[in-house]
């Protein structure tokens, strides 16, 4: 056993929506306008939800909670925390392509999370007790020893976090066609439309990324906030879960659902539109 303590978290556990942008950003300050008059609603749920685990993870910084199985969880946790707040923010402004990622990198650190809630703390104690961390005293250094964790598993048994781990995935890395969609969607079978930095309000990806931080929130509560070794729930975090799932239950929100062509799974976008008023159209990827 290593001689490590568990001190006394640092909690920052308050979430708010993105301030107002600059006046010299005009499309994300169309984004931020248009967002918050179409999408206020679902912005403002997602912040509460966060203030929620905000508030779990107050409560456990008490002695009671101080435990290695507490301390393994905060980090993930924290980071995809973090991860979300962020990817809304991103979004009020209008940068789709940083929300994406950064719902794909939430998602991941909820799988971390989600595992050392389970039954991971043995490898991460494992980590600690062997000195993962330390000090480096040939190179006058503090050492951190990386140990890889990421929990595919937990992204194959649960599968609604591996499904906007996928989603999510699909958008977020260099692909061809992803890339095209998020920065060139005014694009068609004619002429390739190029856009560079573009901010302006979109529909369907704001509701596309609305709907992850939704299911992330949702996840949280089937897993991490309802693990033995954390506090309780706190009071409004069953309501919150019934207007998320509500909100999520939408038919005419933009969403991906999965198609099956010559044998091949492919994500179909559904809903998809720039604006209210433009006709829906389905992106297939």
């Amino acid at each position: 056993m290593s001689g490590h303590r568990i001190s006394p978290p640092r909690i920052d556990g308050l979430a708010s929506r993105a301030a107002r942008p600059p006046a010299e950003l005009p499309g994300s300050t169309n984004a931020w306008r248009q967002t918050g008059f179409l999408l206020g609603e679902d912005a403002d749920l997602v912040v509460e939800g966060l203030n929620l685990e905000g508030e779990q993870a107050s409560a456990a910084a008490g002695a009671k909670f101080r435990t290695r199985a507490v301390a393994a969880v905060y980090g993930p946790w924290s980071r995809g925390w973090l991860a979300r707040l962020q990817a809304l923010h991103a979004l009020e402004w209008g940068d789709y392509s940083s929300a994406i990622v950064l719902a794909r990198a939430a998602a991941d650190f909820a799988a971390a999370a989600a595992a050392l809630a389970e039954s991971g703390l043995e490898e991460w104690s494992a980590w600690l007790d062997g000195g993962g961390i330390g000090d480096a005293h040939e190179q006058h250094a503090a050492r951190f020893d990386l140990h890889p964790f990421r929990s595919a598993e937990t992204l194959a048994r649960l599968p609604e976090l591996g499904a906007v781990y996928r989603e999510a995935s699909d958008l977020a890395l260099p692909h061809f066609g992803a890339t095209a969609l998020v920065t060139a969607s005014e694009s068609s079978a004619e002429r390739v439309l190029a856009t560079f930095g573009d901010r302006d309000f979109h529909l369907g990806l704001a509701e596309l990324v609305l709907g992850w931080l939704f299911r992330l929130g949702l996840i949280h509560w089937e897993t991490v906030g309802t693990s033995a070794a954390m506090p309780p729930a706190p009071e409004g975090a069953a309501g919150w879960r019934a207007r998320a799932e509500r909100a999520l239950g939408r038919r005419d929100r933009c969403r991906i659902e999965r198609v099956e062509i010559d044998g091949i799974e492919r994500p179909l976008i559904v809903n998809w539109r720039r604006e209210p008023r433009a006709a829906s159209r389905r992106v297939l990827l």
